[in-house]
């Protein structure tokens, strides 16, 4: 590969599905280079597979170790848990050798298959995984909403022409 490939390899974008702890998934574009995908989970990537589609899951490999939030359980056939995300992840497409976007279809189906938040509890030595209900996903979304209102409140004065 010569340089001029390798160049427009870093500059390749592709269209990902990005979820993160306690939020609903949306799609984003992010360049196809090694820097841009550990930023986006916060740290080292680790790829898994656990879809027939050719999908797979770009996570953070030291997510659980550096004790970031559970975000989404992994389920085996059986709709048994087997495992849990712990952090930000992509959900992105595959080529036979590569990383690629989603197509439209696959970023329909996974967003509603990781749609609803999940809550975690350990209870007698087993994790247990719960579905946000709808009513809280929405408290938390307003309360997220409210907060950045919050946070820049001399940014809405300003543009309404309120005196400062």
């Amino acid at each position: 590969m010569d340089e001029k490939e390798a160049s427009g390899m870093q500059e390749e974008m592709m269209t990902v599905l990005v979820v993160e702890p306690m939020k609903e998934p949306y799609v984003k574009n992010i360049p196809n280079a090694l820097e841009d995908l550990q930023q986006a989970v916060g740290g080292d990537i680790e790829m898994t597979y656990p879809f027939e589609d050719e999908v797979g899951i770009l996570l953070n490999g030291n997510g659980k170790f550096e004790g970031l939030p559970l975000n989404r359980a992994l389920y085996d056939d059986h709709g048994q848990v087997y495992d849990a995300i712990a952090g930000t992840f992509l959900v992105v497409g595959l080529t036979e050798d590569d990383f690629t976007s989603l197509t439209p279809e696959q970023i329909e189906k996974f967003k509603e298959k990781y749609q609803s938040p999940e809550i975690f509890t350990l209870f007698n030595g087993e994790l247990h995984v719960m579905k946000m209900p709808q009513q809280e996903q929405k408290e938390q979304k307003e309360s997220r909403k409210n907060d950045a209102q919050q946070k820049n409140p001399a940014k809405k004065k300003n543009r309404s022409g309120d005196a400062r």
